[in-house]
């Protein structure tokens, strides 16, 4: 009887009581059946249907619920509430009023906010810190996201999960495996915490370390970070990733890599933009494609266009050009180019270099402009197994769209054969002035617009070559038809022999020296003791070259020679001094072997000793040996 009542007591009186202790002990708000073991010290609660249940901050429901003092054993569709956001649902759970701990079993459903749960089988909680600990494997639902590992902590009031062992996260279009990361569920940011594998349906990145946004698709891969797309490698110190723009960006201490089918670069940092196709390296820059080549200390390529800037001492090779310069500004696909400071443009194919501090160039008009601050460019070609070294104020080329001519060589029949078997040769018109007045007359015009290039030497052309060196003024070279015109008082001088007249035009075959004429007052002068000049004038003049020596020349119109002759001790036995209208000249190893005369030639033979050696010059006589370049370096 006694017994009963004490039950009795307890059951009306329960929550009376408990109202009045601390707050460490556990209210007691709603059951439907309670029975209360009064032997035991504490009494033990027996809570059966709609169990509900306070303590610090924390309600709890359960079917089933066993209390004494402050343990609680709570069975069946448990829920623990916390804070509007956390809720926790579970099969049992055995909670701990005095540590504010709670071990809860079951088939756990952790709810942090809206859209995600955390999912396992047995769970560790800190009521008061609001911080769970698993370590029977559990799976965070994060809207899109997926995290899964063995086990983990998770700390609610920041938001924040630690995953640890077998840990694996599964995005829209990404799995990412590690061995342990930290989780913001707000942010979604993660952060590695072990070496870390991201791999997607295209791509693989491997890092040390690092943090990824699962929501914005970006972060940053540290340590030996490694990216994989196929054929596409990339390797640095720090791989950054935008997965919205689509853009990838590398950094090393030294140099990152990055390598795919068909472009490579290197350099401390590489960022790539993979949906406008723009590279830009900075810092030891190098880059490869298809059909380029450069370096430099930045460089920008924007692969669409196919344009450079490149900045630092710079190289892009881009055949048959090769291009170095301080800075450079280059765009292939409107043939545009600009480099500043020691420029060295080489064309591979002509085998032709130009050496300036600045050189502009626009590919649809094949125009080239090479200039210096200080002295003047420097052109260097290869000719007949030589080298030729150019200087003038400025370089330039240019395109030009000119009529065809078509003019009969007349040279043919000069040379003895039937006029008949004369050829026709189509000509370019402003690199052959030269052709004398009797056979532009029999020029044909055919309407037809031809295609020339052209390369100048603006003012104060210096050339130099073993076996020829010249001056003038300006200078052009017709490509078409190879042809070198040496305007305003030029001067060429080839061993021991100097060339003179109003315009020069050498013409090249098969990079050697084919030919050359010389237009109005044109003047030969040669000397073995640098006294007696032998000499040669008129007013048209055309040598002919075999393996880089004249063997035959045609002086045309009012044609003057003084020629000195030598007895059997080589010594001077007189002078040769002749008159024609056309004189034709034939020569063995720079010496005079034969020498026609047309059209009422007048000759005559002086005596050395009493012949007034200055009187005899030829009209135009000047000796120009003291401008004439003696090596490369004297341009």
């Amino acid at each position: 009887m006694f017994r009963f009542f004490v039950l009795l007591f307890f059951t009306a009186g329960w929550s009376m009581v408990t109202g009045q202790q601390s707050q460490k002990k556990i209210t007691i708000h709603s059951e439907n059946n309670q029975v209360i073991d009064a032997t035991t010290e504490p009494a033990i609660q027996y809570l059966n249907g709609d169990v509900k249940l306070f303590h610090s901050n924390a309600y709890m429901y359960c079917d089933t619920a066993v209390l004494r003092g402050s343990l609680l054993k709570m069975y069946y569709n448990v829920v623990l509430l916390q804070n509007d956001t956390i809720r926790i649902f579970a099969d049992s759970a055995r909670y701990d009023g005095d540590s504010l701990i709670a071990y809860i079993y079951g088939n756990i459903t952790l709810e942090n906010g809206p859209g995600r749960k955390l999912y396992t089988t047995f769970l560790r909680y800190d009521v008061k810190n609001k911080i769970g600990y698993y370590t029977r494997n559990a799976r965070l639902v994060d809207g899109n996201s997926t995290l899964i590992s063995k086990r983990g902590t998770y700390r609610l009031n920041d938001r924040i999960a630690w995953f640890y062992e077998k840990v694996k996260v599964t995005g829209e279009d990404f799995d990412l495996v590690s061995d342990s990361l930290s989780y913001h569920t707000q942010t979604q940011m993660t952060r590695f915490l072990a070496p870390v594998l991201i791999h997607s349906d295209s791509a693989d990145i491997y890092s040390r370390g690092g943090w990824f946004d699962l929501d914005d698709k970006t972060g940053d891969f540290i340590g030996d970070a490694q990216y994989t797309e196929g054929s596409t490698k990339a390797a640095a110190d720090t791989i950054s990733y935008n997965g919205k723009s689509d853009q990838v960006s590398l950094k090393s201490a030294v140099l990152s890599n990055y390598v795919s089918e068909k472009d490579t670069a290197a350099a401390r940092v590489i960022s790539y933009d993979r949906k406008n196709e723009v590279y830009v390296l900075k810092q030891k820059a190098w880059y490869k494609g298809e059909s380029n080549e450069v370096t430099g200390e930045d460089i920008y390529f924007d692969k669409k266009t196919e344009k450079f800037v490149v900045s630092g001492r710079s190289r892009v090779s881009d055949p048959p050009s090769i291009i170095e310069a301080d800075s450079l500004d280059y765009n292939k696909s409107i043939k545009y180019g600009k480099a500043d400071g020691n420029v060295v443009w080489r064309d591979t194919s002509a085998r032709t270099t130009i050496i300036a501090d600045h050189v502009v160039y626009r590919g649809e008009n094949n125009f080239m402009k090479a200039s210096n601050d200080k002295g003047r460019p420097l052109f260097i070609t290869e000719i007949d197994k030589d080298t030729l070294y150019m200087k003038a104020d400025t370089l330039r080329s240019f395109r030009s769209i000119r009529e065809r001519v078509i003019v009969p060589d007349k040279r043919t029949s000069r040379r003895g054969q039937k006029e008949s078997d004369s050829k026709i040769m189509v000509r370019d018109t402003m690199a052959t002035d030269s052709i004398t007045s009797d056979i532009q007359k029999d020029t044909i015009r055919t309407g037809i617009m031809d295609t020339f290039d052209y390369f100048t030497g603006i003012r104060n052309v210096r050339i130099f070559k073993s076996d020829m060196q010249a001056v003038c003024d300006s200078l052009v070279y017709g490509k078409k038809d190879s042809v070198f015109t040496l305007y305003k008082a030029p001067f060429v001088w080839s061993d021991s022999s100097q060339i003179a007249g109003d315009t020069i035009d050498i013409f090249m075959k098969d990079k050697k020296m084919d030919r050359l004429t010389v237009r109005q007052q044109a003047t030969i002068l040669s000397s073995d003791d640098l006294i007696f000049f032998n000499q040669v004038r008129g007013r048209f003049l055309e040598a002919f070259f075999k393996e880089g020596k004249i063997y035959r020349m045609d002086v045309k119109g009012d044609a003057q020679v003084v020629y000195y002759l030598y007895d059997k001790e080589k010594g001077y036995s007189g002078v040769n001094t002749t008159e024609a209208s056309n004189m034709t000249f034939y020569l063995d190893n720079n010496k005079l072997t034969d020498i026609f005369n047309y059209r009422e030639p007048r000759s005559r033979v002086l005596p050395m000793k009493t012949t007034d050696h200055e009187a005899i010059k030829v009209k135009g006589f000047k000796w120009n040996i003291l401008v004439r370049p003696k090596s490369s370096d004297d341009l």
